[in-house]
């Protein structure tokens, strides 16, 4: 894009104010042709008096790749500056990530001052202590590190919890568009034996991480096992670099959860029942953190070429 400003201009100078926006237009497009940058200025072009004394002249200016060229045109003291301005150049799209909830219910241990409604032992319709509160949490997190979250609040549960999987799967596929990330956000179950917290870095209690990826075992469509498997184990020694030990190994168990949806595609269990949301909430970003840096930040090339194959495979 060419723009000048013209202040007290003769024809002879507007004439040759034309002739040297042809000369710049050409001297772009040669080097263009040549693949060579060249470099933009964010002013005006002005028509300005440079008159000096009884030896006034008038000067044509061109200014680009930080010369300036002169012409002398008819007496008068006036200057005519014409700059190049680049055209902007689009930023690259930012990565989609869907966070939804087969278990919708899925609360955490209460405390006191801050209860909320039980439907039974650790599960509320309260979306500010469930599992939703968490994913909320995470969208809010990734969308400040540049990536586009929707967080989808369907409840899947409808009191069946068994057909939940039907339901979030419908979900899913009601979606014309596709995730770079699809990520299904629970809540554990405590196990005896097992540490309630995990010390982080910066003196607080988290809530410990695991990643569960289904075989598909039992369906005829089958998840991209391999796929999603590689990148959740990528993102397990991710968080546990930030947060040594924060995540569990990732566990493979038989069936799909709905991982058949994409590449990538991800069950992410934050916390178990023993558990406080504050503990859950405070996990959050080093998991964020860990998602930001395998997928921005230092992308795994073998990843990479997994999810480019896919959607070759899907287009």
């Amino acid at each position: 894009m060419v723009r000048f400003k013209v202040i007290r201009a003769s024809k002879v100078l507007l004439v040759a104010a034309i002739l040297v926006l042809v000369a710049a237009l050409a001297l772009v497009g040669a080097r263009l042709l040549r693949r060579e940058p060249s470099p933009g200025y964010s002013g005006t072009a002005n028509l300005v008096d440079a008159a000096n004394g009884d030896e006034a002249k008038t000067t044509l200016v061109f200014a680009s790749s930080g010369v300036a060229a002169g012409l002398p045109l008819d007496p008068g003291g006036e200057t005519i500056e014409v700059e190049i301005l680049p055209e902007p150049t689009a930023e690259p799209a930012a990565l989609k990530v869907l966070i939804y909830h087969t278990h919708t219910h899925e609360a955490y241990e209460q405390v006191p001052g801050d209860p909320y409604d039980a439907l039974e032992a650790w599960r509320t319709t309260d979306s500010g202590h469930s599992v939703v509160r968490v994913g909320e949490e995470l969208a809010k997190q990734l969308r400040s590190r540049g990536f586009e979250v929707t967080h989808d609040l369907t409840d899947h549960e409808g009191g069946e919890l068994s057909t939940a999987y039907t339901r979030s799967l419908k979900t899913l596929e009601g979606y014309d568009e596709r995730f770079d990330l699809y990520i299904d956000l629970h809540r554990d179950a405590f196990a005896e034996g097992e540490a309630l917290t995990v010390s982080g870095s910066d003196g607080k209690e988290l809530a410990p991480l695991m990643l569960l990826i289904g075989n598909g075992k039992g369906f005829d469509v089958k998840p991209y096992f391999e796929e999603n498997l590689a990148f959740a184990r990528e993102l397990e020694a991710r968080i546990n670099a930030i947060e040594p030990g924060l995540c569990k190994p990732t566990l493979v168990k038989d069936g799909r959860y709905n991982q058949h949806i994409g590449v990538f595609s991800i069950l992410v269990e934050v916390g178990h029942n023993k558990n406080t949301l504050r503990q859950a909430l405070d996990a959050v970003d080093p998991l964020a953190e860990a998602i930001e840096d395998l997928m921005l930040e230092h992308p795994d090339a073998a990843l990479a070429e997994m999810k480019a194959k896919w959607e070759k495979e899907n287009e």
